[in-house]
């Protein structure tokens, strides 16, 4: 529970981002014990804000809050939620953590906060280990860069770690259009889009004009972490051995530095280009982060 036992007292929730944001709160007033109850439903928030959600209680009455629900109701973007008290002059925050699209947080009357997944199950904090996305339905193209369906994850709350990876594997089939290099980026964002920011771009060497199948495999790690955490990635190619889709280079790697201390709540995940006139089928797609 939340107690406001002055005019001055209020709750409030910022949002980090642009988006729509709903909030109930279910509260009690307590004057001279008389007890009367009482709920807000706030306005859908729609901006990056500090939203007053319970107002101060009138004069010499307490006001106890038992239950407060926070609902990104965005279809994509990530909010970063903060719930405080404030009581005009000190402002405590209470609650600071990140809801992705669909997700909620919810505080109950005992004062325990609650996260829920988009599918309105718990979310774990003691979520370790691995975690893995495919895809349902071929797809077809990439003739222009084009994000991978089943390649995207979303990082949770924990973030990556000192030796944490990503390893998408994807197998393709290609017709004899198309000569140019394939490039496969890593990306990281929101929106789990070609929108998203490009930590990779890594190429094989040119097709060539024949029919060709393979398994990309690419593997992403990071060696430290924070604002400028240093990031490895590796392209592989398991295909014919000088047509199709590679005419000589198999394989590529890279190195590069960046800030990931914003990542949980957005999405890792591969797009692909083919170049011009590219024609490919991907058939399977398999992803996993693993020692999260």
């Amino acid at each position: 529970m939340l107690i406001q036992s002055s005019t001055n007292d209020i709750i409030q929730v910022i949002t980090s981002a642009a988006g729509t944001v709903k909030v109930h709160a279910s509260w009690v007033d307590d004057a001279s014990n008389v007890f009367t109850p009482g709920r807000t439903n706030t306005a859908t928030i729609t901006t990056a804000a500090t939203t007053d959600v319970v107002a101060a209680p009138a004069a010499s009455t307490q006001r106890t809050t038992n239950f407060l629900s926070v609902r990104n109701t965005d279809a994509t973007v990530s909010q970063t939620i903060t719930i405080q008290h404030t009581d005009g002059t000190n402002v405590e925050p209470i609650f600071v953590g990140t809801i992705a699209a669909g997700e909620s947080v919810v505080m109950d009357r005992t004062g325990v906060f609650t996260s829920y997944a988009n599918t309105g199950v718990v979310k774990s904090s003691a979520q370790t280990g691995w975690l893995f996305n495919s895809n349902t339905a071929n797809v077809t193209g990439f003739a222009a860069d084009t994000y991978v369906a089943g390649s995207s994850i979303l990082i949770p709350t924990q973030n990556f770690k000192t030796g944490t990876g990503y390893r998408c594997r994807i197998s393709i089939t290609k017709t004899a259009a198309g000569v140019a290099a394939l490039t496969a980026t890593l990306r990281v964002g929101a929106t789990a889009s070609t929108a998203d920011s490009s930590y990779f771009a890594l190429n094989l060497s040119a097709q060539t004009a024949a029919t060709d199948t393979t398994l990309l495999t690419y593997d992403f790690m990071t060696r430290s972490t924070g604002a400028s955490a240093a990031l490895v990635a590796h392209l592989s190619s398991i295909s014919q051995p000088t047509t199709g889709f590679s005419s000589l280079l198999k394989g590529a790697n890279g190195t590069n530095t960046g800030d990931i201390t914003a990542w949980p709540g957005k999405y890792i995940g591969v797009s692909l280009n083919g170049g011009a006139s590219a024609s490919f089928t991907v058939n399977m797609v398999q992803a996993e982060i693993y020692n999260i």
